[in-house]
């Protein structure tokens, strides 16, 4: 992996890709008396000339859920033959644009989307002025990047935003399959000098948003992650709480404020915790000479009992839409047991995980985590995940969490 700085010329082609000279596209801006580079409204003008490109559009799903957003471009001729093929991409040329934000900071408002090119980006590395002269080159306008993995070569172009911070990261066209196919390729071909400068500079490089495009057709595929929903303080007062209890809430909260990885494994632990738990209380109902038991915990198999299990879960009402469905409720789950579910398939995904991060006592780090933790598998189980916690929960702290809401979904006065 290598990033240079370098200046483009102006009868050079322009790094955005549109085929034109430099200084007939992104060039061609004067610049002002205070020297504003002149990518720096390289999307902003975009933004401003066309607004189709950010839309709102209606939550689905559970918050804080990934999900792909498509657009598919249909042409007037019937017999183009890029009307033609899977809207999901077939083999051939592709494209990738990595936009970055500073943690905490959205570069688009709530429930809002945007193509790339509607969106500037920001970042804490300086790669360009007003914020950063770069040595030997004091007016280089975007950086090069260069990756080689086991799917080939890969060059990006690293563009600042108006304040010289890298704001959004440009793919060459290259090969692949699908464009799920492509955000995989691309992904971990740029991972790895985001990790080591992130490492070197000890500054966070968050991918905010990826989109890819398959260059045939121009259908392109946007991530987003799905908004919370909003919620009135509709709970009772409570007085003491359970100490294991406490625990399993501040968890809880910590996963909702984390990244998908870091969610999975908070819930995975508070479940892993709720079973030692039962372990502990029944080996202690056995010397007492007690019986021991809590209610049966079954992933519901017929889809007419999907909304009311949610409803014993979750007392604030709410659509449960077709695509919050499909995502809580694995064709693989359907029936079985919540422990059963645990054990063979949330518990290997928590161990690969651990293996990535060297989470595990005495291990070494044999995998990166840059190929592991971006991957489909943590947010296709974590809905489910999420809503088995959820259950645990209710059933091993009756007392302190939802007591008022009824297995029907109905609220005690």
């Amino acid at each position: 992996m290598l990033g240079n700085m370098r200046k483009v010329g102006r009868n050079d082609p322009c790094p955005c890709g549109s085929g034109r000279k430099y200084k007939h596209c992104h060039g061609g801006q004067p610049r002002t008396a205070a020297r504003q580079p002149t990518r720096d409204s390289w999307t902003a003008r975009a933004a401003a000339s066309n607004p189709s490109l950010r839309a709102n559009v209606k939550v689905m799903g559970l918050g804080g859920q990934a999900q792909h957003l498509l657009a598919v471009n249909q042409y007037r001729d019937p017999g183009d033959p890029r009307n033609l093929g899977a809207p999901k991409g077939l083999p051939g040329d592709y494209e990738c644009v990595f936009v970055l934000n500073r943690p905490g900071f959205s570069p688009i408002p709530e429930n809002q989307h945007s193509f790339a090119e509607g969106l500037e980006g920001d970042s804490h590395l300086a790669i360009s002025k007003p914020a950063f002269s770069p040595p030997g080159d004091a007016n280089a306008d975007c950086i090069l990047i260069a990756g080689n993995t086991e799917d080939g070569h890969f060059e990006f172009i690293g563009f600042p935003n108006k304040r010289g911070y890298l704001g959004k990261i440009k793919s060459k066209p290259f090969r692949a399959e699908s464009l799920m196919d492509s955000v995989r390729k691309c992904y971990r071909a740029l991972a790895t000098s985001l990790s080591k400068w992130s490492a070197e500079l000890d500054v966070p490089l968050h991918v905010f948003q990826i989109e890819s495009k398959e260059l045939r057709t121009g259908n392109t595929q946007m991530s987003i992650v799905t908004a919370f929903r909003e919620a009135p303080l509709s709970i009772r007062p409570f007085a003491l709480l359970d100490k294991e209890f406490r625990g399993c809430a501040s968890l809880y909260r910590e996963a909702l404020n984390s990244t998908a990885v870091y969610q999975f494994l908070c819930f995975f632990k508070i479940a892993e915790a709720i079973s030692a738990r039962r372990k502990r209380l029944e080996r202690q109902a056995v010397r007492d000479g007690k019986t021991f038991s809590r209610p049966d915990e079954v992933i519901p198999s017929d889809p007419s009992q999907f909304v009311p299990w949610l409803r014993a879960l979750f007392h604030v009402q709410r659509e449960w839409d077709a695509m919050s469905l499909d995502a809580i409720f694995q064709p693989e789950a359907r029936g079985k047991p919540v422990a059963e579910v645990s054990a063979t398939t949330l518990r290997p995904l928590r161990d690969r995980i651990g293996h990535a991060l060297g989470l595990l006592e005495g291990e070494e780090l044999t995998l990166s985590s840059d190929e592991l933790l971006h991957t489909e598998e943590v947010n296709r189980w974590l809905p489910l995940t999420k809503c088995i916690v959820r259950r645990m929960l209710k059933n091993e702290f009756p007392s302190d969490f939802l007591p008022y809401l009824k297995e029907d979904g109905t609220v005690t006065g």
